[in-house]
Parts: structure tokens; sequence; C-alpha cells
């Protein structure tokens, strides 16, 4: 007669299936993601362009919302044996006492992470409709959900250290309070900051930078654990992840911001067939066809104007804006879900981006120039401004736009292209007024 065998899970599986669906760690994950989406879905019109404002987005939700939510959770787990009376009894038990520490810690480190991680699934596939180039940042969501687990794991040996009902929402407000106080320093040590944000659309993340910030954060929270919970004579391999911690920190501070950098292929210009001609960033692809629509108007003025600019352009590049170029920047301003929400003031920038001269060295009447300037802005393409109240004087580029309204077509095309041609080459005392 042949014996059945039955096949039994890990001795370790056990108790930590045990410790994930009981006590507070599923309602922490509930209330993480809760608190999460909600985040998100008030902030919809301001990530929903492209990969990087998605991932700056997650940053900030998480560790302002969901790190300091996760590091009380953990706090108030890490009291409970002392709450119940029990310390002493677990002391005699035979398992050994850091396992004892990671099954006890293990469901407010996990289930917040969990939490975090569906965040962003959810609102990575909702990007995905909308993001004109690039991928999600894969390293950087990673690196997101780690800090929020060593902040957690530090959350809990607080609430093992230290006796006091109130310590739960002290970790917490030191946690909302500490990751941005390191986030704004004016130094490279901002970028150790989990939640530190950066710029521009059109960057990326070097390769080892969410590595990197996964190993300094786990480093920093391993470290502690194993100095808090490992036997007196393993206390030393805590010196192993500081050492991690402390390699990683080492190499994020010294490269400070490049640890994130231009994208050449995301920087590049993507135009339409207009003249003069509106090209925007790859990154913003999806928002030319309403951004040429908006700018229609200020097009047809200057395809009639000899030495106006051919092209205007959305780009910080500078390989990528000539001389001759009109830049115009801020799309995200003016679009919300790459359709164009404020046409009137988007047409009012790029026409100053196409009458502003570049940097020019000794003007002797610069008031007079931004007079001027301002004026053929105002021509090509008007400002929406509320009315100015009654007795208060006009702006001083009035005078100039009465008297370019009033100039014959031809005469005030002549006289626009002389503006423009001594503009672009810096030969301002040659501008006359209108």
């Amino acid at each position: 007669m042949s014996r059945t065998t039955t096949a039994h899970p890990p001795r370790t599986a056990r108790p930590l299936r045990t410790e994930l669906r009981r006590g507070i760690g599923p309602a922490v994950g509930v209330a993480t993601l809760a608190a999460l989406l909600l985040a998100a879905y008030e902030k919809a019109d301001d990530w929903l362009t492209g990969w990087s404002d998605t991932a700056d987005m997650l940053r900030t939700a998480g560790l302002l919302l969901g790190a300091p939510l996760a590091a009380a959770a953990a706090c108030w787990q890490g009291g409970r044996e002392r709450r119940r009376g029990t310390e002493e009894l677990l002391a005699t038990a035979a398992r050994p006492h850091l396992r004892r520490t990671l099954l006890a810690a293990a469901p407010v480190i996990l289930w917040p992470v969990a939490g975090y991680l569906l965040t962003a699934a959810v609102c990575l596939s909702v990007t995905w409709r909308y993001a004109s180039y690039g991928s999600p940042y894969a390293s950087l969501i990673a690196a997101d959900a780690t800090a929020i687990a060593a902040i957690a794991a530090l959350g809990f040996l607080a609430g093992r250290l230290v006796p006091w009902r109130l310590a739960p929402p002290l970790v917490a407000f030191v946690v909302f309070a500490v990751d941005p106080f390191i986030a704004n320093q004016d130094s490279p040590v901002a970028w150790l900051s989990p939640g530190k944000e950066h710029i521009y659309s059109w960057d990326r993340p070097v390769w080892w930078f969410g590595p990197a910030s996964m190993v300094w954060t786990a480093g920093l929270a391993a470290a502690v654990l194993l100095a808090y919970a490992a036997r007196r004579r393993a206390r030393a391999m805590a010196l192993a992840p500081l050492a991690a911690a402390a390699t990683a920190a080492v190499l994020i501070v010294q490269t400070g911001d490049g640890v994130w950098r231009p994208d050449p292929a995301s920087a590049a210009l993507v135009c339409d067939d207009g003249a003069p001609r509106v090209c925007v960033t790859r990154a913003h692809s999806r928002m030319l066809p309403d951004a040429s629509a908006a700018l229609a108007g200020l097009t047809a003025k200057l395809r009639t104007i000899p030495n106006a600019p051919t092209r205007i352009v959305d780009s910080l590049d500078d390989s990528e804006v000539r001389r001759a170029d009109a830049p115009v920047s801020g799309l995200e301003y003016y679009f919300r879900r790459n359709e164009i929400v404020e046409p009137e003031m988007f047409a009012a920038n790029a026409a100053l981006g196409a009458t502003t001269a570049p940097s020019c060295p000794g003007v002797s009447d610069e008031d007079r120039y931004n007079d001027l300037s301002e004026a053929v802005a105002e021509w090509l393409a008007p400002m929406p401004r509320p009315e100015p109240p009654i007795g208060q004087d006009a702006p001083g580029y009035t005078r100039d736009l009465e008297r370019l309204k009033a100039m014959p077509d031809r005469e005030r095309t002549r006289w626009l292209g002389t503006y423009f041609a001594a503009a672009r080459s810096c030969r301002l005392e040659q501008v006359t007024a209108p």
C-alpha cells in the first residue's frame, strides 16, 4: 500500500502569511492606495502629459502621503507586543529575534508598498494614452517603493524603542517634514531625498540612479534593523549594508543634478508644414496640432513680414534653437492632456518670443526698446488683459501700438521688417518709432 505525501509550505511561509492577513497591514495598504489615487486624481491635469511628469507625481505623492502613513502604522505595529504585555513571553521563544522582528514588521512594510505599486500601475496605464514619446521610468518606481519600505521599517523600530502612544503621529510628522527639507536644499545633498523632483520633461535619469537610490535607502534601513535585532555576535553584519548605503549616497551627491540628463531623442523637434513652422519637442508632439491651430493667426501675420522668425520653437536645447527662431516655452501651462485650454495666452507668449531680441550687450535705451517690442507683440497676438482701473496710466507701449495699427499695410510691413532685422542683429539703435 503506497503512501501519499502532501506538499507543505515552508515553515517561514505560514507565519508570514498569517502576519500579512491579520492586524492593521491590509487596512494600511488600502488606505495608502486610496490616498494616493485621490491625490493623483486631483492633480491629473498636471501629470497626464508624459512619463517624467507621471514619475514626479508618483514620487511626490508616495513620499509626502504614502511614506508618513506607512511610518505611523509601522510605529504603531512596533509597539504591539508592549501593549499586549507579551514581550517577555516572546523573548523566550525559540525563534530568533531578527526573524520575529521581520515577521512583525512585514505587514506594515509590504502592504503600503503594494498600495503604492498598484497606484503606479494605474497611473502609468492612464499615462500611456497621453505620453508622446518614451517609456515609464521603472527604476524610479522601484526606488520609490524601496524608500517607502525603508521608512516604514525605521518607523517600526521607533515603535519598538519609544514607549509612547503619541509616537506614531510624531513619526509621521517627522517623515512629512524631513524629506521635503532635504529635497529643498540648494546643494547636491538634496538628491538623497527620495522625493526630490527634477524640471524638464525631455530629461531622463541616468541608468544607475534608481538602483543607487534603492541601495541608499534600503541599506540604511537594513543596517539599523540588523543593529537592533541581530544577535550580539552578528551585529557586525550591519556594517555591510551601511557601507553600501554610504557608497550609493556618495555617488548620488557627487553627481548632483547630473542624475537627470537631457535625452536628445526626446528633445528633438517635430514641426508642422506651415510658414513659419511651429515646432515642439518630441516629448510634446501630441500637442502640435492644437499648437499650430492656436498660432495660425500669428503665423499668418509673420509670413508676410521680411526678416521675421522662420520657426516658432518649443525647446530649451540651445543646439536646436537658431537665431532666426522664436522660442516659446511652458507648453504645460497652456495645455491639459495634450489639448490647449488657453490659446490666446499661448499665442501671446509666442508673440513675445518672436519679438524679443537675443541678449544684446550695450543697449542704450532699454525701456524704449521694450516698449517697441511689446507693441509689436500686441499687434501680432494681443495678450488677454483686464481693463486698467480708471485713472491709471496706460502702459508705455500703448502709443506705439496705436501708431502701428494706424499705419498703412505696406508701410507697416516695411517697418516690421526693419524692426526684426535690427533686433536679430542687435542693432537696436536703428529701430525708430512707428
